[in-house]
């Protein structure tokens, strides 16, 4: 059975890139769009990225034989809860929402039917220097070039693997397989941080007896210091409490980097602390040649059996049915 229809509930930055990335693909398949702002389905953006846009949620995902959920981990359980029982058997949910430990728990307790899987696209290097996060910077080639990572549990079908495989290769991204817990904990490091250290630099700056002066000339390296407060507060909020133990790792391991400054700066150490800057700043720079190149080692891990493309779009998937209980 092939995909027909494939819906997108999420329609901001992310969302948006991958309806523009399939369409790209020249798809046989209709692509409905869905988010909860109908602002955002009123864009001539987002109308332009899919086949059509729908407002209502459950009449989005009924006839979609991939539902696409693009969308912070806050708003997962709600979304789950409404459309668990109302998906066709055969729907493969790919859930691309911040927290897979979660996504793959409520997945277990409202999908009556269907199959689910967690993913996480990561963006091209390529697009670093674009800051914004709004729907404005969607682009096809958002994850070009860059790894989907793919987070299935032991009990996962197969075919939908697969099928997620496939999808992520219309993305323009090379599959990565990892643990879904290992990958939350893991994950608070490089996605939580920043929004809590953006939030810790802006609240010490702000609350100086200064800051009515600073403000004033207050520049860019402060503006992208503090840019990860653009984002959903109560999603911030929701991914920081998910495992405190591992957001009090990140917290822990911060201020002893942040000691360890403070060290150099009260000694006076000028030369020391410019070796330790430039030191950090040559492993940035090989990260960010690495992130372009993605091209990682990847000799101890499986070989990935890509599936033929949209044509083949959901293999034996469809014909499978319900999902085993």
């Amino acid at each position: 059975m092939q995909t027909k229809t494939i819906t997108i509930v999420g329609m901001q930055r992310t969302g948006a890139s991958i309806a523009m990335a399939l369409q790209e693909s020249k798809p046989e398949f209709v692509l409905i769009g869905h988010d909860s702002d109908g602002r955002l389905l009123d864009s001539a953006q987002v109308q332009a990225a899919v086949s059509k846009v729908e407002p209502d949620l459950i009449k989005a995902c009924q006839p979609a034989d991939i539902v696409v959920l693009a969308m912070p981990a806050v708003e997962l359980e709600a979304t789950l809860r409404l459309v668990g029982d109302k998906l066709q058997a055969h729907a493969l949910v790919i859930d691309l929402s911040e927290l897979k430990g979660p996504g793959a728990k409520l997945s277990k307790r409202y999908l009556q039917q269907g199959f689910y899987v967690g993913a996480r696209p990561v963006f091209s290097a390529e697009t670093f220097t674009d800051s914004a996060a709004n729907l404005e910077a969607a682009r096809a080639d958002l994850f070009k070039n860059s790894v989907f990572c793919i987070m299935p549990l032991a009990d996962t079908d197969p075919q939908a693997v697969d099928t997620t495989v496939t999808f992520g290769r219309l993305l323009g991204a090379k599959p990565y397989f990892v643990d879904p817990y290992e990958y939350d904990v893991l994950a608070q490091g490089v996605e939580t941080m920043p929004g809590l250290m953006a939030g810790a630099l802006f609240r010490a700056v702000s609350n100086s007896t200064a800051w009515r002066d600073m403000l004033r000339f207050a520049d860019l390296p402060f503006a992208t210091s503090t840019l990860p407060l653009d984002t959903d507060a109560e999603n911030l909020a929701h991914m920081a409490l998910n495992d405190r133990e591992a957001t009090l790792h990140w917290l822990d391991a911060l201020a002893r980097e942040v000691a360890e400054l403070r060290r150099w700066v009260q000694d006076g150490e000028e030369d020391g602390l410019a070796a330790v800057l430039a030191d950090l700043d040559l492993k940035r720079r090989k990260w960010l040649y690495e992130r372009r190149e993605n091209e990682w080692d990847e000799s101890a891990r499986q070989a990935v059996d890509v599936p033929t493309m949209s044509q083949h779009f959901l293999g034996s998937l469809g014909r499978r049915g319900k999902k085993d209980s």
